[in-house]
């Protein structure tokens, strides 16, 4: 006699994309992770600004440690998501909200697409700093849109995907295990 027959459990190719809200509830569960990761970096940072802490004064990174300061948090925010997108692994905030990142055909995501998704999630950022520095301090804050494009492309897009996203070939499933 036969087992009776089971639903096959969902692949990536027929798991449903994750909704907007979804995605965008992750996101800021990642960002609250790296606000608290900046800031430990911050602190990590702050004895190398020349300035005694007992000042009194916000302590400001100026030259080669700034820079190497932001350096630094940008190759190592891009190693931990770049790990986490691949090899089917996934961040905290992705197994909190049962998400999973595929490519488009739903195959695992290659490094290459995780390093473009990656970069393509700093263009709305580097397009808000860019609207910033033209419009200035003029008590206007058109250049915030800038910095959420990416996300604010999903509106536009006929399958809501993020322009990282829509650039890297990637999609966000929902999936529980």
């Amino acid at each position: 006699m036969l087992p009776p027959a089971t639903n096959p459990p969902a692949t990536s190719t027929t798991a449903p994309i994750a909704g907007l809200w979804r995605r965008f509830g992750a996101f800021v569960h990642e960002l609250l992770f790296l606000v608290a990761y900046v800031f430990i970096v911050g602190l990590i940072f702050a004895p190398f600004s020349g300035e005694s802490m007992s000042s009194g004064r916000p302590q400001v990174l100026s030259g080669p440690i700034a820079v190497l300061q932001q350096v630094y948090l940008f190759v190592s925010i891009g190693a931990y998501f770049i790990y986490f997108w691949t090899e089917g692994r996934r961040t905290l905030a992705f197994k909190t909200w049962s998400l999973h990142l595929v490519a488009t055909d739903g195959s695992g995501v290659s490094r290459k697409q995780a390093v473009v998704r990656y970069l393509a999630t700093w263009i709305g950022p580097a397009l808000g700093l860019a609207m910033y520095m033209i419009i200035g301090r003029n008590g206007t804050a058109w250049w915030i849109f800038g910095v959420f494009a990416n996300f604010l492309w999903a509106f536009a897009d006929p399958t809501r995907q993020f322009l990282h996203d829509r650039i890297a070939g990637t999609r966000v499933v929902v999936r529980k295990e």
